[in-house]
């Protein structure tokens, strides 16, 4: 993957916790943008704190300090991918690498939220065909996608043609798979059957999508969740194989092996 820049280290739509936070950390060695997607928090930006509203976006660059921290009635998705970017991106998209962080966040329209979720959700349903030809690619050509519409949400000029949104059912889904990551499967079941009354049918759209069941989809989205653990906490690698519902610390890192071609330890210390 090292040949297609700019490169997604993991990404994911997460349901952050009520009360939750984490209070600043940095990255050396990737950049991260992040999406306020549902309810409002406090965003830490350039090492300031500052109230987010759903739809508001940032972009943190490499060694800057970030972090979130929710109100006691406050649990927004936080949409992210951590992503490594070539220098001729940055050139070409200036705005991107700003050294002023206040360059680097934006309040997204409706047209700019749907067209920013129907990118992020292809980029998704390509991680999920890794034996397609272009694959890496295709995985960069998203991400690029991506970075280039940060790049032009502030241009004084009329938006590009709106983006095809993403299946309202489907996203649903996909979003009570994100929160339940966490949860034991017998908490998914119920709610699908609370809150997807259509389950049987929509599973077909749903694996049509995503070349896989949503419950397969949950086991491949518990290891990216992992990814991003790995490169977010500084919890130890058996606390996260907790965290995730593995039984046993074996477990997990054979599944996070054979998903991501390394060892939890390994990917921690060279996402790259």
């Amino acid at each position: 993957m090292s040949d297609w820049l700019p490169r997604p280290l993991s990404w994911g739509c997460g349901l952050t916790a009520r009360g939750g936070s984490l209070l600043g950390h940095v990255h050396e060695g990737h950049d991260e943008i992040c999406l306020v997607a549902d309810q409002p928090t406090e965003i830490r930006h350039g090492g300031v704190w500052r109230q987010a509203r759903p739809g508001d976006a940032f972009l943190f660059r490499r060694g800057e300090l970030h972090g979130f921290r929710n109100a006691s009635d406050q649990e927004p998705h936080l949409w992210l991918v951590h992503f490594e970017a070539d220098e001729a991106l940055y050139r070409d998209c200036p705005r991107l690498a700003d050294p002023d962080p206040e360059r680097r966040a934006w309040h997204l329209d409706a047209e700019q939220l749907s067209g920013y979720q129907a990118l992020f959700t292809r980029l998704m349903s390509e991680s999920m065909h890794p034996g397609r030809p272009g694959h890496l690619a295709a995985l960069s050509g998203w991400l690029r996608l991506i970075l280039v519409a940060a790049a032009r949400w502030d241009e004084p000029v009329a938006h590009d043609p709106p983006a095809v949104a993403a299946d309202p059912e489907i996203a649903n889904l996909w979003e009570i798979i994100n929160e339940h990551l966490e949860s034991p499967d017998a908490d998914l079941t119920a709610a699908l059957a609370r809150r997807v009354p259509n389950y049987d049918s929509l599973r077909h759209r749903f694996k049509r999508l995503y070349g896989r069941a949503p419950r397969d989809l949950m086991a491949h989205m518990r290891i990216e969740r992992a990814k991003h653990l790995l490169l977010e906490t500084e919890l130890p690698v058996g606390g996260i194989a907790e965290q995730l519902g593995y039984g046993r610390l074996a477990e997990f890192t054979r599944a996070f092996t054979r998903q991501v071609g390394r060892s939890p330890r390994a990917f921690r210390a060279n996402p790259g």
